[in-house]
Parts: C-alpha cells; structure tokens; sequence
C-alpha cells in the first residue's frame, strides 16, 4: 500500500496544478446592443446645414451579467446630403472589449423640401 501512496500523491499535485492554471475559456459570448434616440424615420429640412442625427447609446452585459453603458464606443457614419432632398441612412456600430460586434443599427433620414 505504502508503494502506491507517493505516486497517488504525485498525482493529485499534477491534477491539482493543471487544472487550478488552466485559462478559463468561456470568455465573454454575449453581443452588445445598440438603442436608437429620437425618431427612425427622421425628417431633415433641405439646406439645413448640417444634419444633427438624435443619437444612440450602446449597452454590454458582462460575463457576471450586469449591464454596462459602453455609448464611448460606438461608431457613426451617415450618407446625409442636406442639400439634395432623398432619402439617406444613418449607422452605428459599436463591439465590447471581448470583440463581440453587435447588430448595425440603422436610421432612415429624409431630406424634405420644406418651402
């Protein structure tokens, strides 16, 4: 019995060591999400210079599930030509600290003639 113990013991040290080491590799899998302000549609005046798009704020639920404004990063880009009356499209996007994108949120502006 006694030739079985040290090796027993041995082991369960190596078990112990791998295992309280190992990465844990779960990670963050939720995706951010993006909430429009304002208006979708918004209308625009023709020649109103510049268009000020209403805004929007992004939120992450961590990995503990608490919910997190992370509104600093998201990313804007808009087509809008204030002179020309159409239709044109406002977008966000914005990804957490783990990489996940979240879905693209986009806003219709129309460019009305008013006069």
């Amino acid at each position: 019995m006694k030739k079985y113990i040290l090796p027993l013991i041995i082991s369960l040290f190596l078990f112990t060591l791998i295992y309280a080491c190992k990465k844990d590799e779960s990670g963050d899998k939720n995706k951010p999400f993006i909430v429009l302000l304002g208006y979708d549609p918004t209308y625009w005046p023709q020649g109103e210079d510049p268009y000020v798009d209403p805004g929007a704020e992004a939120y992450d639920v961590t990995e503990a599930g608490d919910t997190i404004n992370i509104s600093s990063r998201l990313q804007y880009e808009d087509n809008v030509n204030v002179d020309v009356t159409g239709n044109y499209q406002a977008r966000y996007n914005v990804s957490d600290e783990a990489g996940n994108s979240a879905d693209e949120k986009t806003r219709q502006v129309k460019v009305l003639l008013t006069k």
